[in-house]
């Protein structure tokens, strides 16, 4: 097994700079510190991470929890927050709730077990289980990301929901659509609810009338997509246009529209808040507003580096990302 010992001698440096090298923990020179990886690169060196995280007090993992694993959306946000905790040597957790408030609980008990140094996390719902306190009190750092609990603190990272919503409605508005319909996500969770503000707003600025039965809650899959959209095209009249608060529930309503023989845009301009690698293989392509999900995991895991290491302290902070509309042929003009 490679030691310090072995590496300072083919760097030619003192075992103490070795160690100060690796750990992090004194200014070491940019020439000596180069030298030293250098060497140890090439002797292959891997620490022992156990008596590291023993001597210095961390575990240099840390907990991420996502909602479902299925929706594209996520593993995009996973492997950017993987990127950022990799390169800084930690460990990435991840815990897939299913949507279940039970079962994210219990990921976040066995995050606490585990001795994680930091905590990433989609939640369920906007109230945050009493167990999350466990981790303020052990000074674990916390960062929301795309959701957050309303009632516990800590740094937020998320898209600019409202505004995204607001601009892709108003775009729906501008085509010649006045009969717009929406299918929001649960509105147990801000940023459905922040969407749906988003439409709301929209239909003001464009006067356009407001129906609440043009307006319909779904689960963010593409089975309510699909639910929500045969009930909407029921309606007398039925909506000429449909703004989704999500990418799988968009492609749920496009199932919805080719079982009932209606074209698009001919028949029901559609267009939703997400933008999915997969949409361009779709005919028509969606409308959608563009959220970079890798971003919002590479800045969470940023910010959760940031409180651990204390560059970051004080209250927690929210970091919205802005959005932008990509304009494609499912919402041509009528």
């Amino acid at each position: 097994m490679v030691t310090l010992r072995d590496i300072a001698r083919k760097a030619a440096v003192s075992t103490a700079t070795v160690s100060n090298v690796l750990n992090d923990s004194l200014y070491v020179s940019p020439e000596l510190r180069a030298r030293v990886l250098a060497a140890a690169e090439k002797l292959n060196y891997r620490p022992n991470t156990v008596a590291r995280s023993l001597r210095l007090k961390r575990s240099y993992t840390i907990g991420m929890i996502v909602p479902d694993v299925t929706d594209p959306f996520f593993p995009a946000v996973v492997r950017g927050a993987e990127d950022v905790l990799t390169r800084a040597g930690f460990t990435l957790i991840i815990g897939n709730s299913d949507n279940d408030s039970v079962k994210e609980e219990t990921y976040y008990r066995t995050f606490l077990e585990r001795q994680v140094d930091g905590l990433l996390t989609v939640p369920t719902c906007d109230e945050a289980p009493a167990i999350l306190k466990r981790f303020q009190e052990r000074g674990i750092a916390v960062v929301y990301v795309d959701r957050f609990h309303v009632d516990m603190p800590g740094d937020i990272v998320m898209a600019d929901d409202l505004e995204g919503s607001r601009r892709c409605v108003r775009h729906l508005a501008a085509s010649g659509r006045r009969r717009i319909a929406t299918i929001t996500g649960p509105l147990n969770l801000a940023n459905a609810r922040a969407r749906l503000e988003g439409y709301r707003r929209a239909l003001k600025q464009a006067h356009l009338p407001h129906d609440e039965r043009l307006i319909r809650e779904g689960c963010f899959d593409a089975a309510s997509g699909r639910d929500r959209t045969r009930e909407l095209l029921s309606l007398s009249p039925p909506p000429d246009a449909l703004f989704v608060a999500n990418g799988l529930m968009a492609c749920g309503a496009l199932q919805a529209l080719e079982e009932a023989h209606l074209s698009c845009p001919g028949d029901l301009a559609l267009a939703c808040f997400d933008r999915l690698d997969f949409f361009d293989l779709l005919r028509p392509r969606l409308t959608g507003v563009v959220v970079r999900p890798y971003d919002l995991g590479a800045r969470g895991a940023e910010l959760v580096l940031k409180r651990i290491s204390g560059e970051t302290t004080g209250p927690g902070r929210r970091y919205i990302l802005r959005t932008k509309l990509l304009q494609r042929e499912s919402t041509a003009r009528a």
